[in-house]
């Protein structure tokens, strides 16, 4: 007799970021814990992405054993682009995309106002 085949998946349980407001350019870390609702274990190959154009973006893998969670830390540095940012975390298995998870906060990206004054000089 022939055993069965587990297909893979996984769940999204959160996806969070401290605060989501950045100054741009900046690096933070956001936290997913996902859990593998299945009766094996199986190996997600993951990625994090602000907007659709994927204008910042963090990946990793992750081995999750059967009906475990795993909390993952992506390190990512935010767009240059002041703007609202819709994240979005992507799990595969192989080539099969399994989950498309949806944050429920935008990320801010915002540029606060600086100036570098240099020596003052007497030109006359």
């Amino acid at each position: 007799m022939e055993g069965l085949m587990v297909k893979p998946q996984v769940k999204v349980e959160k996806l969070e970021f401290s605060d989501p407001t950045f100054e741009a350019g900046s690096v933070h870390t956001a936290r997913s814990t996902l859990t593998n609702p299945t009766a094996k274990e199986f190996t997600y190959d993951l990625e994090l992405y602000l907007d659709v154009t994927k204008v910042a973006s963090a990946s990793g893998s992750v081995t999750i054993p059967a009906g475990s969670s795993r909390d993952v830390d992506f390190s990512v540095t935010m767009p240059l682009a002041e703007g609202y940012y819709q994240p979005y975390l992507d799990a595969w298995v192989g080539t099969e995309l399994i989950a498309h998870y949806t944050a429920t906060e935008l990320v801010t990206i915002m540029v606060t106002p600086a100036i570098i004054v240099g020596p003052i000089t007497w030109v006359g």
